[in-house]
């Protein structure tokens, strides 16, 4: 009975902290960071991808993981992967000069991003910016580093698992023909993108913002964002193909579909993070920040955006 009572506690708990958060994010003025780093974001992503490529060729080019790289790559992009891949395949084999180029833009671009996440962050927790210029460059390298290496990880996961898969199919054949084996591997991949992607938004929320993030803090936000994120994209998959985006942008409405998506992942994003606050600190006072840079207001000296207990 204490049990199901101190259960019946924490759902009403998480549901009032996730009904909170929403409208945190708009006291936050969270949507307008979200369009911010989805700016940089989009300028971020192809340089990105061929540098990654030309990584994986150079670095791990025996075990051949250009095609898996692209795969996981275009699997965080629903909606828009004939439209990505469609563009890589112009650019076949980069020269050098290419790379180091692609090179200059990702870091310039993606540590935008992260300054952009680092604001959003400390406005969830209600803490100012207290990191110089170039700390919160060397962490958003550091996390950039981090997010590439944990993109091969997954692909060289996916590419371990279908050679596993391959490999009993040949021993047995009959699991080749097995519908529940079949599905099996299937959820087995899925498992393995969604550990990572709660590893992503872990990293990010716990060393992005101001201030010492617990890990059960951190993991809480980042459980939430990773099954959001998985839903969104379930959705966005399927209603884009109600949405004709050519007839309305015409040749851009492929760049307006990725946009999209890119905005509602930047959302969900930040809206984990606000989340995380809500439900670890209900009723947190947040200091009034300017938009974009995380410094107090020199108006109004602090506003109550979270609603007692």
């Amino acid at each position: 009975m204490v049990v199901a009572r101190r259960d019946e506690r924490a759902v009403r708990r998480a549901g009032k902290a996730f009904l909170d958060a929403f409208r945190a994010m708009l006291a936050n003025e969270a949507p307008g960071a979200a369009a911010a780093i989805s700016y940089f974001s989009l300028l971020t992503l192809f340089p990105a991808i061929l540098v990654l490529i030309a990584a994986a060729d150079a670095f791990l080019g025996s075990i051949d993981l250009r095609d898996r790289v692209l795969q996981s790559i275009l699997s965080l992009f629903p909606g828009s992967r004939s439209f990505i891949r469609s563009n890589l395949d112009e650019i076949t084999a980069p020269s050098p000069h290419i790379v180091v180029s692609c090179m200059v833009i990702v870091v310039w671009s993606s540590t935008w991003v992260f300054v952009f996440v680092e604001n959003a962050l400390n406005r969830a927790w209600g803490v100012p910016k207290r990191r110089t210029f170039w700390q919160s460059r060397f962490r958003s390298f550091a996390l950039l580093s981090l997010s590439g290496i944990l993109l091969l990880t997954s692909a060289g996961i996916t590419g371990t698992v279908s050679a596993f898969r391959s490999a009993a199919d040949r021993r047995i054949p009959e699991f080749a023909q097995d519908q529940i084996i079949d599905r099996l591997w299937s959820w087995l991949l899925v498992g393995a993108g969604f550990l990572i992607a709660i590893l992503v938004f872990l990293m990010v929320y716990k060393l992005m913002p101001d201030r010492k993030v617990l890990w059960v803090e951190a993991l809480s936000g980042a459980i939430a964002s990773a099954v959001l994120w998985e839903i969104a994209s379930y959705v966005f998959v399927k209603l884009v193909p109600l949405f004709n985006y050519q007839r309305v942008y015409g040749r851009m409405g492929a760049i307006v579909a990725l946009l999209t998506w890119v905005y509602t992942s930047s959302t969900i994003m930040l809206f984990g993070a606000t989340f995380s606050a809500q439900l670890h600190q209900p009723d947190c006072d947040q200091e009034t920040l300017s938009p974009g840079f995380g410094k107090p207001s020199t108006t109004d000296k602090r506003v109550h955006v979270f609603s007692p207990r």
